[in-house]
């Protein structure tokens, strides 16, 4: 039976990607904080990434075939969640974000501000009692934090991680104060339910659900999900919730859930105007305006509890723009040529403003589909213009290639696996080297976009 060959093919490319996958975390030992940088394995960990990469579009391109066919479904997301365990105990690879998390949780859950001092300001000891002390004194009954203090990277910029953020990092801390593990969890559990999302979400569209492998499978999300504990699995379980909540006229659950994903992560504001066009266009004006009153009201209240901190609550986020560039093709290229920061930055914003003009040009009759895809527009030009490019931030786009599978998105997020190699050169005293290799990761993937657009303008189809 054709169905029982889909399976066949499954089972033999999962138990491929389960081994590829005990590779990395065998890789992942070399990996530990502080030591041996130079002897780390990072260019044999990029080769297993994209070996994994080469056996996860094999997947895709069988489910491609078969799509409309009975589908394995239980032994996708059975897999799924076999590869994200594999990494449960691994070293995270190049990455140290969590420190920053593990922090924030146990400043949160212990009543404290956390947008109030940087950890800077925390580590330091001027023998007095102050509005510092209870700060410091998390670090004097368990050395544990004094250790996580010391290794937050940035230390002199306040937490630029929103409130939602913070409530997930600091529950977290309730069920094992300082352990990574914990925080492994809880982004695990939200991982798949990202994934049921995605499937109710074909099954609404009427596409098979096995389109869902695009994200389950993914080697980005899970090595970003799980081995590097990168919270942006969160603000994306509610993206998709409320993209589900759109879709299927539960207005109210919508707009809140974008309101919550804009409280993990500032991305998503940019989908606020096709959120509220479409409910304009389907439902009304007086629901849009109320559906964009309450996605401000779940903003300002989510803020509320931190608003001591003052001017601290935006001092990360106004760094970040000031400063932070990294793996990022276009902006570079813009900021290049007005050598201008906040110039380019609103060139960007000048681009993006245009996206969305675009995206709401498409839906003008309140579409479903046209709605999705104006938001996977949107989103896409987002990353693709922002000044950093952390193959994390990424994760934003696969659940929109479930629903509309492209092959420039799918071979991106394969060559985002060679962002680190920019650690490999930054070792070896050459980073100028990587600028070679940003050009590597974008390069190919905007000739395949191009090549995409070229087809659907010939009205062929673009699907993988």
């Amino acid at each position: 039976m054709p169905d029982r060959s889909l399976s066949l093919w499954l089972t033999i490319l999962g138990a491929l990607l389960l081994i590829l996958y005990a590779a990395i975390a065998w890789l992942s030992q070399s990996f530990s904080y502080g030591h041996g940088y130079q002897d780390r394995p990072i260019l044999s960990f990029v080769g297993v990434y994209g070996v994994a990469f080469i056996v996860y579009v094999v997947a895709v391109w069988r489910v491609k075939r078969q799509a409309t066919e009975p589908a394995p479904l239980t032994l996708v997301l059975v897999f799924a969640a076999l590869f994200r365990l594999v990494l449960l105990f691994s070293e995270p690879i190049q990455e140290d974000d969590f420190y920053r998390y593990l922090w924030d949780g146990k400043v949160v859950a212990s009543g404290l501000n956390p947008y109030r001092f940087t950890p800077r300001e925390a580590q330091t000891d001027n023998g007095k009692e102050g509005p510092l002390q209870p700060y410091r004194d998390l670090t004097e009954t368990d050395a544990r934090f004094a250790l996580l203090l010391a290794r937050i990277n940035h230390p002199d910029v306040p937490t630029l991680y929103p409130p939602v953020a913070q409530a997930v990092f600091g529950l977290a801390a309730l069920i094992a104060p300082g352990s990574l593990l914990a925080l492994r969890l809880v982004f695990f559990c939200f991982d798949l339910a990202v994934c049921g999302i995605i499937v109710r979400l074909l099954c609404h569209l009427g596409r098979s659900p096995l389109w869902v492998l695009i994200y389950a499978w993914s080697p980005l999300v899970i090595k970003e999900t799980i081995n590097s504990a990168h919270y942006d699995v969160v603000p994306t379980f509610l993206l998709t919730l409320a993209l589900l909540a759109f879709v299927t006229g539960r207005l109210p659950v919508g707009f809140l859930s974008l309101g919550g994903a804009i409280l993990g992560k500032v991305f998503p504001v940019v989908l606020l105007p096709p959120f509220a066009y479409h409910a304009w266009r389907r439902h009304g004006l007086g629901k849009a305006c109320g559906g964009l009153a309450l996605s401000g009201l779940v903003i300002a209240c989510g803020y509320a509890p931190f608003a001591a901190a003052g001017s601290g609550l935006w001092q990360g986020f106004v760094t970040f723009a000031e400063h932070w560039q990294t793996n990022s093709l276009v902006f570079p290229l813009v900021q290049q040529m007005v050598a201008d920061r906040w110039l380019a930055n609103g060139i960007v914003a000048g681009c993006l403003a245009g996206a969305v003009w675009v995206a709401l040009g498409w839906n003008s009759a309140g579409n479903d589909d046209r709605f999705l895809r104006g938001c996977f527009f949107v989103m896409g030009a987002m990353l693709l213009l922002s000044p950093v490019g952390n193959p994390w931030y990424f994760l934003w786009a696969l659940p929109f290639v479930c629903l509309f599978p492209r092959a420039s998105w799918l071979l991106l997020s394969g060559l985002l696996g060679l962002y680190y190699t920019a650690f490999y050169f930054l070792y070896r005293g050459e980073p100028e080297t990587f600028r070679w290799v940003v050009w590597l990761e974008y390069l190919p993937f905007y000739a395949v976009l191009a090549w995409e657009a070229w087809r659907m303008r010939m009205g062929r189809p673009v699907l993988v």
